[in-house]
């Protein structure tokens, strides 16, 4: 099993280290062989630049790439997501990375908002498997593609019948999932302590007990945020009408509910073990270079 920490190209990210060197031992002090690196176009001086332009990683400190993925796609033109996905799977391929994180989910900033979903977990699925399959199909990948579940339609863990549909639609030998621990908590609002949130998981697994060899990897983080929820629905939200403001009210509104905070109760090792996966990511959001220290401190010592 290999640990990664999550970084992206932006530069909010990468301006915590000063060289290569720097950023190697930093994720190396806390038990980590590399990145699960998110692939994100640098804006430099008005100009917007490749992810290729980021110099502070290479090859050999990659392990994971995580796409940069578009949750409301379902009546987007499918040309344009290939060639946005393309780029992103081919970045992979060219950094070496061992496995590629996509979400199999579909929500729209006003599903977002209400909870009140247009489409069906079984509807997204078999979308986005036609989807995979057009972007893996005929191409020189050789990476694991790991699929990710959030707690919108789609992937959410919360059905084994759709997670076998997800997996039997997707025609890619090295096919699996990858299991966001903190996402899976946002489909029980009523979970409190990281104790109930652990025997949540562990009576997931139970009820997916044949689908435990595709989870490769673990995204291991925790937010406890379903009171915020509730509180969120017991009125009437509108979405605001002017695009910065809506966009800005609706990450404001992801981000209070997925936290991503390091996920410590005792039990977390022995959940780990019983999937017995080939990654886990320390997955993350963090305001500074100190408080993600902190985080992957914390993050890792439940492992040991």
């Amino acid at each position: 099993m290999k640990t990664t920490m999550n970084l992206t190209t932006l530069p909010s990210d990468t301006e915590r280290f000063s060289s290569r060197r720097d950023l190697q031992h930093f994720y190396q002090r806390f038990g980590c062989a590399g990145l699960e690196l998110m692939p994100c176009d640098i804006w430099q001086d008005g100009q917007k630049l490749p992810p290729t332009a980021c110099t502070l990683v290479e090859p050999s400190m990659i392990v994971g790439v995580h796409a940069r993925c578009i949750n409301d796609w379902m009546g987007m033109d499918r040309q344009a997501l290939v060639a946005h996905y393309r780029e992103q799977l081919d970045y992979a391929r060219d950094m070496q990375a061992e496995y590629v994180v996509f979400h199999v989910t579909q929500v729209d900033d006003e599903e977002g908002f209400t909870y009140r979903l247009k489409h069906s977990d079984a509807e997204v699925v078999l979308a986005a498997c036609e989807l995979i399959n057009a972007l893996l199909e005929g191409q020189d990948y050789h990476f694991h593609f790991l699929m990710e579940n959030l707690w919108w339609a789609g992937l959410n863990f919360t059905n084994p019948a759709v997670t076998r549909l997800l997996i039997e639609n997707v025609r890619y030998e090295k096919k699996g999932l990858m299991l966001d621990t903190g996402h899976f908590l946002h489909t029980n609002h009523e979970l409190k302590t990281q104790k109930e949130a652990l025997g949540y998981l562990e009576a997931m697994l139970n009820a997916h007990r044949e689908f435990l060899p595709y989870i490769k990897g673990i995204h291991l983080q925790q937010s406890l945020t379903g009171t915020y929820v509730k509180d969120w629905l017991k009125e009437p939200r509108p979405l605001p009408e002017d695009p910065g403001e809506r966009f800005r009210q609706v990450y404001e509104h992801i981000f209070a509910i997925d936290k991503h905070l390091p996920f410590t109760e005792p039990g977390v090792k022995e959940l780990v073990q019983r999937i017995d996966p080939l990654y886990v990511t320390y997955e993350y959001i963090t305001r500074s270079r100190k408080e993600l220290a902190e985080f992957l401190e914390a993050g890792s010592r439940a492992l040991k």
